[in-house]
Parts: structure tokens; sequence; C-alpha cells
């Protein structure tokens, strides 16, 4: 997977990007979002970067502009990553092997026919877990009960891990591949288990610590509720409106399971800033070609394979590809481009031939998850992209 070799920022004409800004600034002005932030890299260097828009529609900061600094909810990104890359230092490690069973390092798990489930079918969305599950409203019926004060804590989460092991399967496991929110939350704990820590503090001392990513990191919301530690709203892209929480979203998960879990699950919970995912999305690639110490290139290799015999697109082992489902299939990458689509309106998309990264973030469910129209214009946005770097 060669690279090819980047030009800096100053190096290039801003006329070449020229359709990608104009793509841009229409979807603030169609409302496909408040704002965005756009970071376009190849091997390392910043071939362009963008702010358009507004960060919020409402409130104390309304028509604020949004700025490339801003940090966002990436939902999904989390399952990039943070949680499997730490499967990806685990599998390094030797602390854990794509084929074992989940239920050799969780025992309760394997009931209800979920004992031949292994860490590759729920790393690649193949294990017959369910896609959702509502723990948020159980969780707020426990709370409304005997059980007060459990929303957030510990005991959100243990209540949740235990769901998922009496949860019964929608499909055998192998047999389909369909996206899982829920397997996801499972690997968080299987992270949990392996590594002897919380899920939080694994991710900060294998992923964030070691790649400096000084702005990116979960927020824990047992500690806003326990010591009044409150993120900098400022600084931080709101989301929605939420029916259930009676407030505007802001520095709080927007994801009902995540944020009933205390904001840190392995399906959604991080907020970072186009430079961090950047500086990730080359760690990455670096990785691909054996030229980074994070993690060896076998292993960012096995991950960003194929999953399934003769199938060219669907998900690879914890990472998406181009298909018709997220609709990226024909936008222009090559064979080998990973990535993935948040519900925030937040992408990663990593072409290892081109040596590219695309990090995209807005907060397209501000004030309200109902607006869709980014599915129609991601495509599009990427095109002009890919349009505009070979052109260099």
């Amino acid at each position: 997977m060669p690279a090819v070799p980047g030009k800096s920022l100053r190096q290039i004409n801003p006329e070449i990007f020229g359709e990608v800004s104009t793509y841009l600034r229409q979807g603030a002005e169609d409302g496909v979002f408040p704002g965005a932030v756009l970071l376009v890299g190849r091997a390392g260097q910043v071939l362009h970067r963008e702010s358009v828009g507004v960060r919020s529609l409402e409130g104390e900061q309304a028509q604020n502009l949004t700025h490339p600094d801003l940090v966002y909810d990436v939902a999904g990104l989390t399952q990039i990553m943070v949680t499997a890359s730490l499967m990806m230092k685990l599998v390094e490690a030797e602390q854990v092997r794509l084929e074992d069973r989940v239920s050799r390092y969780i025992q309760s798990f394997g009931v209800l026919g979920k004992s031949p489930i292994t860490v590759a079918q729920v790393l690649s969305h193949r294990s017959g877990l369910p896609s959702w599950m509502p723990f948020y409203e159980d969780l707020l019926r426990e709370n409304a009960g005997a059980r007060m004060g459990i929303l957030t804590s510990k005991g959100a989460r243990e209540f949740i891990y235990n769901q998922i092991n009496r949860a019964e399967l929608d499909f055998e496991p192998g047999s389909k591949q369909i996206y899982s929110d829920v397997g996801f939350i499972l690997l968080g704990h299987l992270v949990e288990i392996l590594t002897g820590t919380s899920f939080e503090r694994a991710a900060q001392r294998l992923v964030f610590q070691p790649l400096g990513l000084k702005s990116t990191s979960f927020i824990d919301l047992s500690l806003v509720k326990r010591r009044g530690i409150a993120p900098v709203a400022t600084m931080i892209a709101p989301t929605e409106q939420c029916s259930w929480r009676k407030r505007m979203l802001c520095g709080e998960v927007h994801d009902d399971n995540a944020w009933a879990m205390g904001g840190i699950s392995g399906h959604s919970g991080l907020f970072s800033n186009a430079a961090d995912i950047h500086r990730f999305a080359t760690e990455m690639l670096d990785a691909a070609r054996g030229q980074s110490t994070f993690v060896p290139k076998n292993v960012v290799r096995l991950f960003w394979a194929p999953t399934v015999e003769g199938q060219a697109t669907g998900w690879r082992f914890g990472w998406d590809s181009p298909s018709d489902e997220n609709e990226m299939v024909d936008v222009g990458f090559g064979k080998y481009a990973v990535g993935m689509n948040g519900l925030t309106g937040c992408s990663l998309w990593i072409d290892p031939e081109m040596g590219l990264d695309i990090v995209f973030l807005c907060n397209r469910v501000h004030p309200t998850s109902n607006n869709k129209k980014i599915r129609g214009f991601r495509p599009g946005l990427h095109s002009a992209i890919l349009k505009a770097v070979r052109s260099l």
C-alpha cells in the first residue's frame, strides 16, 4: 500500500479545492449541518483545512462561527479510534486472538446460543447480536425505582453488560454481516477484562497519550455529577435538543446508551477535533507501511482486510469499507479504503494506496437528528475531494 508523497499546505493553490469549498458552504446554507470542519491529509501533510458555518443554532452560543479546532462528539468513530485500536494492541501483545471465543473471557456470555461467538465475529459484525437495544430505557425505569442514582454510574455499565450476556441472537453467528452497537459495547467490556483497567484509562494509556491526542477524550458524566466538573462548552459543538434529557446536549455524549453508561463505551462517547483525528489517521497509514511503533504492519493490515471470503465490500475488523449501505462505494476510493461514518455527522476515511485521510466533522443532529440530509451530501463531498487530490 504505497503512499503518495504529500505537499505542505502553503505549496498548494487553494483554487484546487475551490469546488470542495463551494460544496461545503452550500451544505451549511442548505441546512445539511449548522457548521463543519474538513481536513484533508496526505502522507502526514495537511493538503486542505477549512471550517464553515456556525457551531450552534440555538442557545447562548448561537451563530458563533465554527473554527478548525472545534471539538465534536464523533459518535461511531469511537469504534475505530479506540475500540479497534485497543484490540489491535491486545492482539499484538498476544493477550487475545481473533479466533478466541468471547465466552473464554466472559463466561456468563456463553448462553442462549452465544457460546461459539468469536472475537473476530463481534469485531466484524457477524456475531448475530442485535444491532441495537434500548438499554437506556431499562435504566430509566431502574433509576425511577429502587435503584435511584444508577444512571451514568459504574452500576449502569454492569447492568448493560449483564443484559448483553442474557440477550438472544438475531441470527446464527457467522451467517450474516449486520452492524451491531451491542457488539461494540461488549468489546468495551472485553477490553476492561483484558487490560485490568477501565475502558477510558486503557484508551488514555494505550492510544491517546502515545499518539499525542491532546483534544481527544471521553467526558465522564459520573465526574460531572459527583464533582461538578464540566467541560468547556464553548469549545464543543452541541448536538441534539434531547426529548428525554430535556436539554440541548453539549459536552455530554449524544448516544442514548452511551450516556446512560456514563459517557464511556466501546461503541460511542469519544470527543475529538480534526487535528487529532488526522494525527491518528497518519499513524494508521504509517503503521500499514511498517513505519510506526504504535502497532505492527501485519496487525493493521489484518484489521483492514475483508472479513468475508470473496466479499470486497463490507465491514472489516472494527472498520468499515466503502459500500452501498454507507453510500461511499462510488465516490472514487481505492479498493483498500477503510473508514467510518458516525451518527452525529462525523466521518474519517483513509485510502492507503493514496496515503490519504479525509476528516469531516459536523453536528448534523443539531438541533434535531431528524435532519437526514447528510446522507446525500457526504458522497458528493468526498468525490469532490478525491477529484481535487488527483489533480495535484
